[in-house]
Parts: C-alpha cells; structure tokens; sequence
C-alpha cells in the first residue's frame, strides 16, 4: 500500500521463494572493459515443507569506459522457505561487498602563506593520491505468516549494517525495521487490513578532524554530531470494499511519525475500481506520500574546493599583470532541520483492456503536485581573504560561501502513459510504451537560485527535463534452440537557453542473441547494449556511455 519514499509508484523487489529455484545453476560471462561476472546457486529441499537456497556472486569491471580504474563486487546470500497449508516463514541471510579504487585522485595541503605572495593559489598543495572507495554490508530479514479463519497474520523484520568510504557517504548505517499486518475479511463485501511499523537506524558520520586543512578530499561531507539516531513510527488502515458488481473502492490511510524532525504527517488514500467487463476495466485514485526525511541534507554539511577571483591587497601593477588572482576556496552547503517534509498529492486514471487475445493496452493519466521540494538559498561570504565573520582565521587567505538547503521550491507535473502488448504469433511478442511528462517548478522570487535563466538556479533543474519517453522491445523464438530479443529505447532531447541543461535526443538498442540445443545443454547468450552506438552522455556532465559486449554461458541442473 505504501512504500518509504514512494511518491508515483512503489518498487518492492521480491526474490524468488527458494521452492522455485531447486538444483544447481551456475553462469559465467565475459565482455568488454574487462567485464567478468560469476554466479553460483544450490537451491535443496530440507523436507516435505522446506526448501532453501545458497548463492554466490562476484562480478568485475572497468568503472567506466574511459576510465580503466577497477570495480569489484562480491555477495553471498542464503534463503529458506517453509510453507505448510495455512502458513509460512521466510529467512534471509547475506553479505556484500564492493570496491573499486581510483588513480585520478588528489588531496589537498592549505599553506598557511602562499609560495608566492602574488599568486594566492599557490597556498594549496596537491597530493597525487589513490581514492579506495569501499562499500560492504550485511542483512538478515524474518517474514511469516498464518491464516486463521476468515484472518490473515503477517510480519516482517529485517535487520542490516553496512559501511562506505566514499567521501560523499562515508559512513557506518545500521537500520532495525519491523512490521506486523492483519487482514480480515468482514463480510463478502468489506475486507479490512491494519497494521504498525517502526524503524530504528544508527548513523555514524565523520566529524571534522583537527588538522582539516591537511589531506583535504576535494569534496565530502561531515556531520557536526558524529553519531545520530532516528525512529519512524506508524500506524496504517484500509478498507476494500465491493459497492456493486463492477464497482470496488479502497479507502486508507497511514500515519507515520518521524523522530529526526519530530513530525508527524497523515498519508491517505483513496481509489475506485470499476470492472466494465472481464477484459476491460476502469480505475482512478489520489493519495498523498511523504518523503523520509534524511540527514543528508537536515544534518551533515557538504563541503567543495574551489577557487575564488579577487583583487590582491597592495598588489603592485608593476610585479603582477592583473593584481586579481584564484584564492583558495570552500563552498559550504549546510544541512538544515527546521525543514518541512517533501511531500506530493497524486491524482491518477487509466484503462485496461485485453482488446483480442494476442493484443492488450494499458493507457494512464496523472497530475502530482509537490511541496517543500528541496533548494540551495542564496548564500553569503562568510570568509574572505581568510578572516571570518566570527574572528577566526584561515590559512593560505582561504575563501567560504556558505549555503544552505531551504524547502521553498514547488513543483507541478502532469503526463500519460501508453503500454501495448501485441503477440502476432506464438513465437514473436512486442511490448511497447510511450511517456510524456512535463514538470514545472516555482519558488520564492527573492532567492537568485529561484531564476532559472539568469543564474541556472535549482529551479533549472526540475524545468529541464525530458519529456517524451519510448521503448519498443520484441522477443523473438526462432526455433527451440534460438532466440532472438532486441529493446529500442527513446528519450526526447531538453532545449535550453543554457548550454549546461542542454541534452540531444538519444536512441539506442539492446540486443540479445541465445542458443541453447537443449535443457541440459548449457544456455550461450551474446548481449550488446548500444549496438551501433557511438559514445553518448545520459544527461549533461554525466558519465559518457557507449556500445558495450559481451558474451554469457549459464547451465541449471536439477
């Protein structure tokens, strides 16, 4: 019914029970940017009602393609299922970790005088350095449940640790989650689910040390309180009912309260369902989410090197070109906690029809509304030629501007969506989707960051979207032993008077040849992403992409 963050929709990824994956299957594959994965998994049963499951995986890459930096991860993870009449019982158990380490990296020494008094940039030092960014985690989840009469009993408690070193996330997360569910059937009309939940999470982020400017990262963020504990509480409601043969509505609400912020936020919903006929059905809803709110940007700091352009004191025109020189600089983002929750209202409407037996269409329409969206304010020089505002000094004449985040950014969105399956022939299937969405930001006009034009403020960042989305993929069986399946994918482009948010259209296919002369045979995919494509950016300033290959073998054994 709702989901931690969830705004238009809800992603519940669910492995499959351990009963379905019985045998051995192993699977090797090999491409290019030195791409290699393996994966291991022993699925057995232990007795008439249980069954489990043990799996491994590593997988090793070039971080990007045109950076042959290395990245590894590794993950083990066991499951068992027991399921007998009226009840079951779930345990999961599993590790991971990744690392991958970086060459083109530096840190950053700030003199306390420059080498030169008028170059003031020769204050900072760089260090040729090795990024290790390290990423590792345990889990460990509980799910059961019982029916007793016309009742049914579910529970779910996880439980997961995990640690990073990269300096934007650096930190040890600890997080215990528990919730307990009941649905009961009230009458052949009304069926009734209820149910409470609670989350405890323990973060510990590093702290400024005391020699900060010596082995500066060229960006990270700090936290001024080192370790910081937070709880989610709610408490969830919602009534199914059948108002006439075609017509089914669901009323519920949740309300869930957050420590971090001392808030409390109500989250209804409500939606109706008409059935037209067996093959053609109507539905419409509006709800309202909320976002957890996050120490990301309520309590810890972001801090960015850079430079700062101005005049040198007592600069003599005669020993220096300009007298203007790149002074040593900090951009300081401040987290903060007297925020609102980012929250949207969502209205939607869609049909689904089975027009023939081999042709379907799923078409959708939704407006959201968001509010308390987060922005960068305006900001201020806190520090100049490396006197502060609160008397202290900085070394090298070091510059900061500080910023901070602010909730006064709003948004509006509206679009539809189009899927069709179509499946000419037992062995040949299209499915196809379109997508349009246009969004629209606003926000207070007496911050500078609100102008989208004349400053590329934050504003910029929710207007410069694309707006058209397109995807056609087919799924083609040759024969028993061949298969064929290629996806053609469409993103509009993004037109702007600012070069930075500029963005060409892009149109790349997938492809996916496999052979497999029979079941105990060994299944050889050939994959390539990109086919015929040529190196591409996803979005402006991101890493570039282009056509990657490789190859994969996979047997399974019962």
């Amino acid at each position: 019914m709702w989901g931690g963050n969830a705004t238009n929709g809800v992603i519940n990824i669910i492995t499959k029970n351990s009963n379905e994956t019985l045998g051995q299957f192993f699977e090797i594959a090999h491409g290019q940017y030195n791409y290699k994965e393996a994966d291991y998994r022993y699925g057995f049963q232990l007795n008439d009602f249980t069954t489990a499951r043990l799996s491994v995986k590593g997988v090793q890459s070039d971080y990007y393609s045109f950076n042959d930096d290395e990245w590894n991860n590794y993950n083990v993870a066991f499951r068992t299922d027991y399921i007998e009449d009226d009840q079951f019982l779930t345990f999961q158990l599993g590790g991971y970790h990744t690392k991958s380490e970086h060459s083109s990296w530096y840190t950053y020494d700030f003199l306390d005088q420059p080498l030169h008094p008028l170059y003031p940039d020769t204050a900072i030092v760089a260090n040729p350095s090795l990024l290790k960014d390290y990423s590792r985690g345990v889990y460990s989840s509980l799910n059961f449940g019982k029916t007793l009469d016309d009742t049914q009993y579910k529970g779910s408690f996880w439980i997961d640790n995990n640690s990073r070193t990269e300096p934007t996330a650096n930190g040890q997360y600890s997080t215990v989650n528990g919730d307990l569910l009941m649905i009961k059937q009230l009458n052949e009309q009304n069926e009734l689910t209820m149910g409470i939940g609670a989350r405890y999470t323990r973060l510990k982020i590093p702290t400024a040390k005391a020699n900060y400017y010596t082995g500066m990262q060229p960006y990270q963020r700090l936290a001024y309180e080192r370790v910081q504990r937070e709880q989610i509480y709610n408490v969830f409601s919602q009534l199914e009912t059948q108002l006439t043969d075609k017509l089914t509505s669901s009323l519920g609400v949740k309300v869930e309260h957050f420590t971090r912020n001392d808030t409390t936020e109500l989250q209804p919903q409500l939606r109706l369902h008409y059935k037209v006929t067996d093959d053609h059905q109507l539905w419409t809803g509006i709800g309202r989410a909320v976002v957890t709110p996050s120490a990301v940007d309520s309590t810890t700091d972001m801090f960015v090197l850079g430079n700062a352009i101005a005049s040198i004191p007592n600069c003599d025109l005669s020993q220096h070109p300009s007298c203007v020189g790149m002074y040593p600089a900090m951009n300081y983002t401040a987290g903060n906690k007297d925020m609102d929750n980012e929250s949207v209202v969502t209205w939607d409407a869609g049909y689904r029809g089975k027009i023939t037996d081999t042709f379907s269409l799923d078409a959708t329409v939704f407006y959201s509304e968001y509010d308390n969206l987060r922005m960068i304010d305006d900001g201020r020089w806190i520090c100049t030629y490396g006197y502060c505002e609160d008397g202290t000094t900085l070394p090298g004449g070091t510059a900061i501007f500080r910023n901070s985040y602010s909730d006064n950014l709003t948004a509006q969105s509206y679009g539809a969506e189009l899927a069709l399956f179509w499946q000419p022939t037992e062995a040949i299937n299209f499915n196809t989707s379109y997508s349009f969405i246009d969004t629209q930001s606003e926000c207070d006009s007496r911050y500078r960051t609100c102008d989208t034009y004349l400053n590329g403020g934050y504003k910029a960042l929710y207007d410069h979207q694309p707006n058209h989305y397109g995807s056609i993929q087919m799924m083609w069986t040759l024969n028993p032993q061949w298969q064929i399946d290629w996806w053609l994918k469409h993103k509009g482009s993004v037109s702007s008077s600012l070069e930075y948010y500029e963005a060409p259209a892009i149109t790349t296919l997938d492809l996916r040849v496999a052979w497999q002369q029979k079941h105990s045979w060994p299944l050889v995919e050939l994959v390539v992403d990109g086919l015929g494509s040529s190196t591409y950016e996803d979005m402006p300033n991101k890493a570039p992409l282009e056509e990657t290959v490789f190859m994969r073998l996979s047997w399974t054994t019962l």
